[in-house]
């Protein structure tokens, strides 16, 4: 199962705001880009390993209702929640990874690597307002240099 940046890097950060290494007000922020940073990843498809893992991410914190969608089809973190749904999740798949579990995995994967109804609203609307998936940088300089 190759989710394990999630577990590490939450309990990274997890340690340093426990260690007052950043103010706790940052925290909320990193919740906040982290929702967002899970459209954009899903964006590249959920054949990609990256959109599967954070498909499987999303899903699992709305479940949980760490991430909320509201009726006007946007979403907020849940702050109560996301902590405790984020040790779940870490939970969940670090034990299936230390059993070496290939079923349990799979079931993890089949159960919350999909396109729910709210993440594909989410899309939707980004792809109606011609967000690009990715970034194509031009270089005019160069281009004119190499003519």
């Amino acid at each position: 199962m190759k989710n394990k940046g999630l577990p590490w890097s939450i309990a990274v950060c997890f340690y340093i705001f426990e260690q007052h290494l950043l103010p706790n007000n940052l925290e909320k922020s990193m919740y906040v880009s982290f929702l967002a940073g899970c459209f954009r990843s899903v964006r590249f498809g959920l054949e990609e390993a990256h959109g599967k893992g954070q498909a499987l991410q999303f899903n699992w914190l709305l479940e949980k209702e760490a991430f909320v969608f509201h009726p006007d089809e946007t979403f907020s973190v849940n702050f109560d929640k996301v902590d405790e749904a984020v040790e779940s999740l870490s939970r969940a798949v670090l034990t299936i990874q230390a059993k070496g579990d290939k079923e349990g995995a799979s079931l993890l994967l089949q159960k919350y690597c999909t396109m729910t109804p709210p993440l594909k609203v989410a899309l939707q609307k980004l792809e109606s307002i011609h967000v690009p998936v990715d970034i194509a940088p031009t270089f005019p300089v160069a281009k004119h240099l190499l003519e």
